[in-house]
């Protein structure tokens, strides 16, 4: 069995359907590690708004809008090796391995629980905050880089939730939500810009030109 397959087999045995248990013992600070999609929205909306606000006369108006494209791309690549190299960094034992079913590998148990398939703000604030707080800290680095990073991070975590519960009917959406479902179910070694696939094709870790399974319809477990 190659290792492909071996990852694969892995993957799609531990699948489990509904919401996943409290991944600690309190359920308070379970609902604190892994939140309510609506609880995200209205963490990191004011966020963004404040950032426009007070970049106000930072610079001129294209000046302040091409910042705020560069911060989307500069969360792009987070995504794509935060995905990468930090969710998908396995420990096999001891606090790493806990570590990381608590920030990952619980989404990929149960993929269908939405609170498993939103950042935990254990990662979110910390990025999102250390973000701007850069932003506001250089002079050069106008306010709304912080916003579009943060317009960036929220679309994504609304889009990877779309992709999880949702039945597209648009061509594009069904592509993006195919690429994601063979991420989850057929290879987790590749896959890993869900927003934009299209750092896959640059990193070499895109899924898009594997052969269909005969089993890939158990991506349907996840809509």
């Amino acid at each position: 069995m190659t290792s492909e397959t071996s990852a694969r087999s892995s993957y799609k045995g531990a699948i489990r359907r509904g919401n996943a248990p409290a991944v600690v013992g309190w359920r308070w600070l379970d609902n604190l590690i892994h939140v309510h999609p609506v609880t995200t929205v209205a963490m990191f909306t004011p966020v963004i708004a404040a950032c426009v606000w007070f970049s106000a006369g930072q610079a001129g108006g294209w000046a302040l809008a091409g910042w705020a494209a560069a911060g989307y791309v500069a969360w792009t690549l987070s995504e794509y090796w935060g995905h990468r190299i930090v969710l998908h960094y396995e420990p096999e034992k001891g606090c790493g391995a806990r570590l990381h079913y608590i920030l990952h590998g619980i989404h990929h148990d149960y993929p269908q629980d939405a609170r498993r398939s939103i950042l935990s703000p254990l990662l979110s604030i910390p990025m999102v905050g250390g973000t701007v707080y850069l932003a506001s800290g250089l002079g050069s680095l106008p306010l709304t880089f912080g916003a579009g990073y943060t317009i960036g991070y929220l679309s994504y975590d609304l889009f990877h939730l779309y992709l999880h519960h949702a039945k597209p009917k648009n061509r594009l959406m069904r592509h993006l939500r195919s690429l994601h479902m063979r991420h989850h179910f057929r290879d987790d070694s590749k896959g890993f810009g869900i927003s934009a696939p299209y750092w896959d094709e640059l990193f070499g870790t895109s899924i898009a030109r594997q052969p269909n399974a005969r089993t890939a319809g158990s991506g349907d477990l996840a809509a």
